[in-house]
C-alpha cells in the first residue's frame, strides 16, 4: 500500500507487519469450527483469568518457600553440584531462580532439579517441597484449565445457539444459486411439455379434419333406403321417387333426391346412412 511505501525506511516496521497474521482469524466468518473455538475461548477468558491468578499465587508461594529453605544450602554446598564451585544455572539462592525452578517443575522437568536440591539440602525437605509443587501446581491447577475448557466445549454444544445452527454466508449463497438453477430447469421442462402437448393436439386435429374431408369427398348425394316389405304403399304416398326397384325381394334400394330429405321424417320405417 501507499503507507508501506512511505514507511519503508522506518526501523521496526517489520515487527508491525507481523500483525498481518491476525488476518487468519477472518476465516472464522466462513469456517464454523474455527468460529466455535474462538467463541468458546472468549467465553472462558473470565474463568481462565481467575484460575491463572490462582496459579501465579501458588508459584509465588512455592518460590518464596524454596528460597527460604534452600537458598543458603545452595550457596554453602555449591561444590557438591558444580565442579567449579559456582552457582549453576538452576538454583534457589534468589527469588528469580527459585521462581524458574518452580515453573520448570510445573512443566514436568523436575527430576534433575530435585536431585541437585537433595545433594545440597537433604532428601526429606526437598522431597516434600517438590512433591507439593507437583501435586498442587501440576496435577490440580493445570488440570483445572483443561477441565474448564472442556466444560466450556460441552456447554456450548448443549446450548446449540441459533448462530451455530445457521449456515454461513457461503453455504447460503450456494444454496440460493442451486435453487435458482432448479427453478429454471423446472420452467424449461414445463414449457417443453406444454409445447409438445399443443403440437400433438394440433396434429390430431389436423388429422381428424383430413379424415372428415376425405369422408365427405367419398360420399354421394343419394341415399340408400330399406323399405320394409309390409309397407308397399310408400311409392304411392309421394314421399320419394324410386328407380331400379328390385321385385321379388324383401329389401329394395331406393334413390332419394336431395330435395326430398324431409320426406324421411314422415316415414319412420326407412333407414338412412349418412356420413360422420
Amino acid at each position: 500500500s501507499l503507507m508501506e511505501l512511505g514507511l519503508a525506511n522506518v526501523e521496526g516496521l517489520s515487527v508491525l507487519r507481523s500483525f498481518r497474521l491476525l488476518r487468519v482469524f477472518k476465516l472464522a466468518k466462513s469456517w464454523p469450527t474455527l468460529n466455535m473455538l474462538i467463541k468458546i475461548i472468549g467465553n472462558s477468558v473470565g474463568a481462565l483469568g481467575n484460575l491463572t491468578l490462582v496459579l501465579a499465587i501458588i508459584v509465588f508461594i512455592f518460590a518464596v518457600v524454596g528460597m527460604q529453605l534452600f537458598g543458603k544450602s545452595y550457596k554453602e554446598c555449591v561444590c557438591k553440584i558444580s565442579s567449579d564451585c559456582e552457582l549453576p544455572r538452576w538454583h534457589m539462592h534468589d527469588f528469580f531462580h527459585s521462581f524458574l525452578i518452580v515453573f520448570r517443575v510445573l512443566c514436568g522437568e523436575w527430576i534433575e532439579t530435585m536431585w541437585d536440591c537433595m545433594e545440597v539440602a537433604g532428601q526429606t525437605m526437598c522431597l516434600i517441597v517438590f512433591m507439593l509443587v507437583m501435586v498442587i501446581g501440576n496435577l490440580v491447577v493445570l488440570n483445572l484449565f483443561l477441565a474448564l475448557l472442556l466444560s466450556s466445549f460441552s456447554s456450548d454444544n448443549l446450548a446449540a445457539t441459533d448462530d451455530d445452527n445457521e449456515m454461513n454466508n457461503l453455504q447460503i449463497a450456494v444454496a440460493r444459486i442451486q435453487k435458482g438453477i432448479d427453478y429454471v430447469k423446472k420452467k424449461i421442462q414445463e414449457f417443453i411439455q406444454k409445447a409438445f402437448i399443443r403440437k400433438q393436439k394440433a396434429l390430431e386435429e389436423i388429422k381428424a379434419l383430413e379424415e372428415l374431408n376425405n369422408k365427405k369427398g367419398s360420399c354421394i348425394s343419394n341415399h340408400t333406403a330399406v323399405e320394409i316389405s309390409k309397407d308397399m304403399n310408400y311409392l304411392k304416398d309421394g314421399n320419394g321417387t324410386t328407380s331400379g326397384v328390385g321385385t321379388g325381394s324383401s329389401v329394395e334400394k331406393c334413390v332419394i333426391d336431395e330435395n326430398d330429405y324431409m320426406s324421411f321424417i314422415n316415414n319412420p320405417g326407412l333407414t338412412v346412412t349418412v356420413p360422420i
